[in-house]
């Protein structure tokens, strides 16, 4: 066996050893108690984008719950939720307006435009497929839908002098309207070709905000401040754009 396969046995049991202590795989590239295995782990990253790593070896990091991208992590969060509601409801319908969890009711409308957009990864249709997900639910029987009176598609919001910052998807990329401003033209184009239909949007929080997006340097993330209104920090919208949800804020 030759030096690197012992070097990556050692570094595999050193992953496991801190996966069991810490119940995830988020070694920091930095991590003081063992450089060489942050150095590692951050390697198998570059090294799988690469194409320089066996399937194999992917498998057996897969197993162990390797994330592969910090980003990851903000959708698999909201998968965890879609199973719950699953166990709960025997479905994956939530409905596209839910005051229990407005956040899971928005992913899950932005899953389905992804795919209907081609801009949903080909891994991430199949665990929703795999769970039972419907990429459709016209013809479909209506279950925990919203009751009489309330909106049962896909909310349109209209434009209004009210201001509320919104990050609306279009082809594979969210563009932010405030609904007081001129439409976008992207935004503009999409509601023409549509009738007045608006796509599928994730709602900004009203007020300052410190946006929280972890990654390998810091175990309490990188803070980027969004004062409430106006363009959001082009790293949160790298992470809306992977994710589909906003990032981690207070």
């Amino acid at each position: 066996m030759s030096r690197q396969s012992v070097n990556c046995e050692e570094m595999f049991r050193a992953l496991e050893a801190f996966r069991k202590k810490n119940g995830h795989c988020q070694v920091q590239a930095n991590w003081k108690e063992n450089p060489q295995l942050g150095r590692w782990v951050a390697m198998q990253r570059y090294r799988r984008k690469i194409g320089e790593l066996l399937p194999s070896h992917i498998a057996r990091l897969d197993k162990l719950g390797f994330v592969w991208s910090p980003t990851d992590i903000g959708w698999d969060q909201m998968f965890e939720k879609l199973i719950q509601f699953k166990k709960r409801r025997g479905h994956c319908d939530v409905p596209s307006v839910w005051a229990d969890d407005p956040q899971l009711a928005s992913w899950v409308a932005n899953q389905r435009h992804r795919k209907k957009t081609g801009t949903l990864m080909p891994d991430r249709a199949k665990r929703l497929e795999d769970l039972g997900f419907a990429w459709a639910l016209y013809g479909r029987k209506k279950m925990d839908m919203p009751t009489a009176g309330k909106v049962t598609a896909n909310p349109v919001p209209v434009v209004s002098p009210v201001a509320e910052e919104r990050l609306y998807h279009l082809s594979g990329e969210y563009v932010q309207h405030n609904g007081v401003a001129p439409l976008p033209p992207k935004l503009e184009k999409f509601v023409q070709q549509h009738r007045g239909e608006y796509p599928p949007y994730i709602p900004l929080p009203r007020g300052a905000l410190t946006f929280i997006i972890q990654d390998e340097t810091s175990a309490k993330g990188r803070k980027l401040k969004w004062k409430g209104q106006g363009p959001v920090p082009e790293l949160v919208r790298e992470y809306i754009n992977e994710n589909g949800i906003l990032p981690q804020h207070s």
